[in-house]
């Protein structure tokens, strides 16, 4: 994507210069990475498909962008490069600066935002770490509509994973969201529209908590051979025998004891805790996976044999005492020789994600978008995930009723995938034939 931001000049560089000398500019002008570069004129694709489209809130997002940053005593810059990366725009005020990372999207779903969003937060934490001197990363992403639910779950997924980068988000509408220190008064509402009701999906409230989700699995191991999950195994018949072997405090067992037994998933008449309605439990169960996980997309750096590069930066992060890491997805299932589908790009789950140790690991984002090595993954339910996760071949591996959860609502492959697994290794857990 190449285009001008009418208005918007190259800063001078010297002493008097708002924006520090080591971002170097080439040219003023506009660079987003979504779309292609085409001199003189702007060409929208889709950023996942490729698809050509009619139109982009791109031009238009980064002209109201400047606007409302020059308007309330920024000094912007375009296109600064710092050492051999470059910037979409370099803002700065009282002393503050900001390296900005604009992604745009056709569509304003939470399958093209939150991909979006995780891809801008990579790239400006890593041109902000190659800085010589305090600069922060600042996220930008603009669509043609953000709903306000799917605004509150993008702010959710940055306070959950990026906590120290600012954000903000535009959309056709007149939405200017802004999320960080020193921004606040930036920000503009939408305007009115009218409201439409639609189905909602029924709540599932802390039943599917990560500890609760934990402790389900905790429930239904003796049901799943040992080499495809990692829990310990018994019969339990009160919150402190559970709390104790699931490694969770007693007030959490509690909790889970009581709701399970509130919706009516546990056997009234047994001393012990037995799980019943097991289909509606496992319905529900899976539809807390509607939501939106970002993936990073990675190359490696140095050429190799995939699976040889993935086992050593697995390695690596296990020795380094790195965040805990698992296969997921298609590749955990194969890892248990349970898959079938061996030629997509394979998950690894991270507990936690940042620019150095994606660099340590030997993988960059550069360049991956469209021809990922790798997807990164940090999950929603980390100690579910984690906990629960076995090793083969000295590699960790997501369990296999985690990899049914996650494989269930992709489309095509994964939902014939998911079949799978419930017919060849799940089928106990659905079945009430002790009742």
């Amino acid at each position: 994507m190449l285009f001008i931001i009418s208005g918007l000049r190259q800063a001078p560089f010297g002493n008097d210069s708002p924006i520090p000398a080591l971002f170097r500019l080439d040219e003023c002008r506009y660079n987003g990475h979504d779309n292609n570069h085409v001199r003189g004129k702007y060409c929208g694709h889709d950023m996942k498909t490729g698809a050509p489209r009619s139109a982009s809130p791109a031009p238009e997002a980064a002209t109201r962008l400047v606007d409302a940053l020059t308007r309330n005593g920024w000094h912007v810059t375009s296109q600064p490069r710092v050492q051999h990366r470059v910037a979409d725009l370099a803002i700065s005020k009282d002393g503050i600066h900001h390296l900005a990372i604009l992604k745009t999207v056709s569509e304003g779903r939470r399958d093209r935002l939150v991909p979006a969003l995780a891809q801008a937060i990579l790239e400006a934490r890593a041109i902000a770490s190659c800085s010589p001197i305090p600069v922060e990363p600042l996220a930008v992403v603009a669509a043609p509509r953000i709903a306000p639910a799917l605004l509150a779950h993008l702010e959710k997924f940055l306070t959950d994973n990026a906590p120290d980068v600012s954000a903000c988000f535009l959309d056709r509408q007149g939405l200017l969201h802004f999320r960080g220190p020193g921004f606040e008064a930036l920000s503009r509402p939408p305007a009115r529209r009218p409201r439409v009701r639609k189905a909602a999906l029924p709540e599932s409230g802390q039943l599917f908590s990560d500890l609760n989700q934990w402790m389900l699995k905790v429930l239904l191991a003796p049901e799943i051979r040992p080499e495809m999950l990692a829990a310990p195994r018994g019969e339990f018949c009160s919150a402190s025998e559970l709390a104790k072997a699931a490694h969770v405090s007693l007030m959490s067992a509690f909790r889970f004891i009581r709701q399970m037994r509130t919706e009516g998933f546990l056997d009234e008449n047994d001393e012990v805790f037995r799980v019943v309605r097991r289909e509606e439990l496992m319905r529900r169960w899976q539809a807390v996976y509607l939501r939106s996980v970002a993936d990073f997309p990675m190359r490696w750096i140095e050429p190799g044999e995939p699976a040889h590069l993935l086992r050593e930066g697995i390695h690596f992060l296990r020795g380094s005492g790195g965040p805990r890491c698992c296969l997921g997805l298609f590749a955990a299932a194969n890892a248990l020789g349970q898959g079938f589908a061996h030629d997509l790009t394979p998950h690894l789950y991270v507990e936690q994600l940042d620019a150095s140790l994606v660099r340590s690991m030997g993988l960059t984002p550069e360049g991956a978008e469209h021809q990922p090595d790798l997807l990164l993954r940090v999950p929603l339910f980390r100690q579910s995930v984690f906990r629960g996760a076995v090793h083969r071949h000295t590699l960790p591996v997501s369990d296999i009723l985690q990899v049914w959860l996650d494989a269930a609502l992709l489309p095509a492959r994964g939902k014939a995938e998911a079949e799978e697994l419930r017919m060849r290794v799940l089928a106990p857990l659905f079945q009430e034939a002790f009742l």
